[in-house]
């Protein structure tokens, strides 16, 4: 009987040690307020991530030139069409072009970033409202190794690195953000028909 329960007990953790890692999402993630995690039937990944910065006041324009010079738009073929995404979200939105809605307030594109030796993907709206910039970043993904255009999922789990993948996404939002204010301020001596950022 003896030898039975720790023959159980050493099975489930064999198990649960293969399979349970990338269920456990990593605890900076967890406490983060920026970054939310989905769950999948494979593991826990990362769904969403949203920052918000000063509202600035420019033209559609100077904001579109900015999106132009901050981001490395690119169509996105996602691995197996799996990369997740929050069941609450809208696909409104037209993306690698400018949405129009009347106000163009809001603009989004799809595009990938080189950060710290790492290729990810994203899908960026940029919300403008009186009160803050809303840079809300969804269909995560990391180039699969060998494969061109193809990205695969964001683990949430800590050897996946999710934070510094975020990082990755926050330093596109800056760079965004720094050309919008830049934009806002058009310094004098500047082309007063529309700012022009340099990439």
């Amino acid at each position: 009987m003896m030898t039975k329960t720790w023959m159980g007990v050493a099975a489930l953790t064999l198990m649960t040690g293969c399979v349970s890692g990338q269920y456990i999402v990593d605890d900076q993630v967890s406490e983060s307020r920026e970054i939310h995690p989905v769950q999948g039937a494979d593991g826990n990944y990362l769904g969403s991530f949203a920052v918000r910065r000063p509202y600035t006041q420019v033209t559609p324009m100077q904001l579109e030139q900015c999106l132009n010079a901050s981001v490395e738009q690119r169509q996105v073929t996602l691995a197996a069409g799996k990369l997740r995404q929050l069941t609450d979200q809208s696909d409104e939105m037209a993306f690698n072009g400018m949405s129009d809605d009347g106000n163009n307030e809001v603009s989004g594109v799809t595009g990938v970033t080189h950060y710290e030796g790492r290729d990810l993907a994203y899908r960026l709206e940029i919300q403008r409202l009186p009160e803050a910039n809303y840079y809300y970043f969804d269909r995560l993904g990391e180039a699969s190794t060998g494969q061109d255009n193809q990205f695969a999922p964001i683990g949430a789990w800590t050897s996946a690195a999710p934070l510094q993948a975020s990082q990755g996404f926050e330093a596109v939002a800056d760079q965004m953000q720094s050309c919008l204010e830049k934009a806002a301020s058009n310094t004098p001596g500047e082309d007063p028909t529309g700012w022009q950022p340099q990439p």
